[in-house]
């Protein structure tokens, strides 16, 4: 296990201790040079809170890298997590991550209930991408 890695389980450890805040800042302070093992690790990751809060994290390092990992996430089939990439997706506004979102519309569920609250959450996403892309 490389430092990196050792640090970033340590700092997972303290979120699933409850540390939630100091366990966030502690991987946003780790740089931008991070993304990549975070992003390997919410793909291995199995605990659903733990992904979600992986995706929060790399969302909120507002590096466009990001942008691919949030479209794998919204394929997530727990909300916390494809809710999470949703708000992401609305912050990292640009023609990639608008692209991420519009193509969703064309995803289909074997859940219609499933289906439906995504859509709506979609809709909603997509709107506020919209709105913040529009210049001033």
């Amino acid at each position: 296990m490389t430092i990196r890695a050792a640090q970033i389980a340590d700092w997972l450890q303290r979120f699933r201790e409850g540390r939630r805040d100091e366990a966030f800042f502690g991987l946003l302070e780790m740089g931008h040079a991070v993304l990549p093992e975070l992003m390997a690790v919410f793909r291995a990751e199995r605990d659903v809170q733990v992904r979600a809060f992986l995706v929060e994290v790399i969302w909120q390092h507002r590096q466009s890298s990001a942008i691919s990992l949030l479209g794998e996430a919204l394929r997530d089939p727990e909300p916390a997590v494809w809710q999470e990439a949703l708000d992401g997706l609305v912050t990292l506004v640009s023609p990639a991550a608008l692209e991420v979102l519009r193509s969703a519309r064309t995803w289909q569920f074997s859940d219609p209930r499933t289906a439906e609250e995504f859509r709506g959450w979609l809709e909603e996403a997509i709107a506020q991408a919209e709105a913040r892309a529009r210049p001033s």
